[in-house]
Protein backbone atom coordinates (compact mmCIF):
# COMPACT_ATOMS: atom_id res chain seq x y z
CA UNK A 1 0.00 0.00 0.00
CA UNK A 2 2.93 2.16 0.65
CA UNK A 3 4.19 1.70 -2.36
CA UNK A 4 1.24 2.55 -4.42
CA UNK A 5 0.51 6.12 -2.54
CA UNK A 6 4.38 6.58 -3.18
CA UNK A 7 3.81 6.66 -6.58
CA UNK A 8 0.31 7.72 -7.03
CA UNK A 9 2.58 11.24 -5.31
CA UNK A 10 5.75 10.59 -7.74
CA UNK A 11 3.22 10.51 -10.61
CA UNK A 12 2.66 14.37 -10.65
CA UNK A 13 5.82 15.33 -10.18
CA UNK A 14 7.35 12.90 -13.03
CA UNK A 15 4.60 14.96 -15.00
CA UNK A 16 6.17 18.03 -14.36
CA UNK A 17 9.76 17.36 -15.07
CA UNK A 18 9.67 18.17 -18.29
CA UNK A 19 13.65 19.17 -19.14
CA UNK A 20 14.47 15.88 -18.19
CA UNK A 21 15.90 12.81 -20.52
CA UNK A 22 13.12 10.18 -20.59
CA UNK A 23 14.37 6.67 -19.43
CA UNK A 24 15.98 4.44 -21.95
CA UNK A 25 13.58 1.26 -22.37
CA UNK A 26 14.57 -2.00 -22.28
CA UNK A 27 16.68 -3.17 -24.80
CA UNK A 28 19.15 -0.01 -26.05
CA UNK A 29 16.43 1.51 -28.58
CA UNK A 30 15.91 4.99 -28.72
CA UNK A 31 13.46 6.43 -26.19
CA UNK A 32 9.64 6.72 -26.82
CA UNK A 33 9.45 10.47 -27.10
CA UNK A 34 5.45 11.62 -27.18
CA UNK A 35 5.25 15.15 -28.77
CA UNK A 36 2.30 17.02 -27.27
CA UNK A 37 0.18 19.19 -30.00
CA UNK A 38 0.80 22.72 -30.76
CA UNK A 39 -1.88 25.22 -30.03
CA UNK A 40 -3.74 26.31 -32.35
CA UNK A 41 -3.60 29.92 -32.19
CA UNK A 42 -6.31 31.68 -34.18
CA UNK A 43 -5.52 35.01 -35.77
CA UNK A 44 -8.36 37.35 -36.56
CA UNK A 45 -8.83 37.75 -40.53
CA UNK A 46 -6.78 40.57 -42.35
CA UNK A 47 -8.98 43.17 -43.64
CA UNK A 48 -7.93 43.96 -47.30
CA UNK A 49 -5.98 47.66 -47.13
CA UNK A 50 -8.01 50.31 -49.26
CA UNK A 51 -7.21 51.27 -52.39
CA UNK A 52 -6.01 55.31 -52.75
CA UNK A 53 -9.26 56.13 -54.65
CA UNK A 54 -8.71 55.91 -58.46
CA UNK A 55 -9.86 59.01 -60.42
CA UNK A 56 -10.95 58.79 -64.41
CA UNK A 57 -8.38 58.08 -67.26
CA UNK A 58 -7.57 61.08 -69.05
CA UNK A 59 -5.47 61.71 -71.77
CA UNK A 60 -2.43 63.94 -73.18
CA UNK A 61 -2.20 63.86 -76.53
CA UNK A 62 0.68 65.44 -79.11
CA UNK A 63 3.76 64.35 -80.97
CA UNK A 64 7.48 64.74 -80.55
CA UNK A 65 9.70 66.26 -83.02
CA UNK A 66 13.36 67.89 -83.50
CA UNK A 67 14.47 70.76 -86.04
CA UNK A 68 17.45 68.51 -87.06
CA UNK A 69 16.98 66.72 -90.72
CA UNK A 70 18.58 63.36 -88.81
CA UNK A 71 17.04 59.95 -89.19
CA UNK A 72 16.24 57.99 -86.49
CA UNK A 73 16.80 54.15 -86.75
CA UNK A 74 14.45 50.95 -85.72
CA UNK A 75 16.42 50.67 -82.23
CA UNK A 76 15.37 54.23 -81.28
CA UNK A 77 13.08 54.74 -77.95
CA UNK A 78 10.54 57.92 -77.25
CA UNK A 79 10.14 58.44 -73.50
CA UNK A 80 7.11 60.68 -72.51
CA UNK A 81 6.97 61.62 -68.98
CA UNK A 82 4.12 63.99 -66.88
CA UNK A 83 5.35 65.27 -63.84
CA UNK A 84 3.67 67.69 -61.02
CA UNK A 85 6.52 70.69 -61.44
CA UNK A 86 4.28 72.42 -58.51
CA UNK A 87 7.07 72.37 -55.87
CA UNK A 88 11.16 73.58 -57.08
CA UNK A 89 12.91 72.72 -53.93
CA UNK A 90 12.25 68.63 -54.61
CA UNK A 91 12.32 66.56 -57.88
CA UNK A 92 9.22 66.62 -59.37
CA UNK A 93 6.70 63.54 -58.60
CA UNK A 94 5.69 61.06 -61.65
CA UNK A 95 2.24 61.28 -62.50
CA UNK A 96 2.82 58.98 -65.71
CA UNK A 97 4.95 57.30 -68.66
CA UNK A 98 4.74 56.43 -71.91
CA UNK A 99 7.87 54.42 -73.60
CA UNK A 100 7.78 54.31 -77.68
CA UNK A 101 9.83 51.65 -79.48
CA UNK A 102 10.39 51.58 -82.79
CA UNK A 103 8.75 55.14 -82.79
CA UNK A 104 9.38 55.67 -86.70
CA UNK A 105 10.48 59.07 -87.77
CA UNK A 106 9.41 62.65 -86.36
CA UNK A 107 6.56 63.91 -86.16
CA UNK A 108 6.55 61.03 -83.71
CA UNK A 109 2.26 61.00 -82.54
CA UNK A 110 1.17 60.19 -78.83
CA UNK A 111 -1.06 59.29 -76.20
CA UNK A 112 -0.12 59.61 -72.56
CA UNK A 113 -2.84 58.33 -70.09
CA UNK A 114 -2.52 59.32 -66.89
CA UNK A 115 -5.84 59.16 -63.57
CA UNK A 116 -7.12 62.70 -63.44
CA UNK A 117 -7.69 61.69 -59.79
CA UNK A 118 -3.98 62.31 -59.07
CA UNK A 119 -4.39 65.46 -60.43
CA UNK A 120 -5.01 68.35 -58.36
CA UNK A 121 -6.08 71.67 -59.67
CA UNK A 122 -3.66 73.69 -57.41
CA UNK A 123 -0.66 72.41 -58.96
CA UNK A 124 1.26 73.08 -61.99
CA UNK A 125 2.10 69.95 -64.31
CA UNK A 126 4.84 69.74 -67.47
CA UNK A 127 5.06 66.73 -69.95
CA UNK A 128 9.18 66.25 -71.47
CA UNK A 129 10.18 63.94 -73.62
CA UNK A 130 13.54 62.20 -74.55
CA UNK A 131 14.91 60.21 -77.07
CA UNK A 132 17.26 57.50 -76.72
CA UNK A 133 19.15 55.85 -80.29
CA UNK A 134 21.46 52.53 -80.13
CA UNK A 135 20.96 53.13 -76.20
CA UNK A 136 22.32 56.43 -76.38
CA UNK A 137 20.46 59.56 -75.31
CA UNK A 138 20.02 61.41 -78.16
CA UNK A 139 17.61 64.23 -77.45
CA UNK A 140 16.02 65.82 -74.46
CA UNK A 141 13.37 68.80 -73.80
CA UNK A 142 15.14 71.70 -72.72
CA UNK A 143 11.95 74.18 -71.69
CA UNK A 144 8.97 73.54 -69.40
CA UNK A 145 5.99 72.64 -71.07
CA UNK A 146 2.96 73.07 -68.84
CA UNK A 147 0.22 70.70 -69.53
CA UNK A 148 -3.73 70.26 -68.18
CA UNK A 149 -4.26 73.00 -65.38
CA UNK A 150 -3.62 76.58 -65.38
CA UNK A 151 -5.65 77.26 -68.53
CA UNK A 152 -2.55 74.96 -70.46
CA UNK A 153 -3.32 72.50 -72.82
CA UNK A 154 -4.04 69.23 -72.90
CA UNK A 155 -2.50 68.37 -76.51
CA UNK A 156 1.32 69.63 -77.08
CA UNK A 157 3.88 69.36 -79.81
CA UNK A 158 7.26 68.82 -77.86
CA UNK A 159 10.23 69.97 -79.67
CA UNK A 160 13.31 68.19 -77.95
CA UNK A 161 16.91 69.26 -78.82
CA UNK A 162 19.63 67.42 -79.36
CA UNK A 163 22.41 66.16 -76.26
CA UNK A 164 25.75 67.79 -76.85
Amino acid sequence: MRRILALLLLLPLAACAGGRKPAQPPGGGAPAVTVPPEPTVVSPPLSPTPAPPVGETATLTGTVTYRQRIALTPEAIVQIELRDVSREDVEAPLVARRILEKPGQVPIAFTLDYDSGAIDPRHTYAISARITDRGQLQFVTDTRLPVITNAAPTAVEIVVVPVK
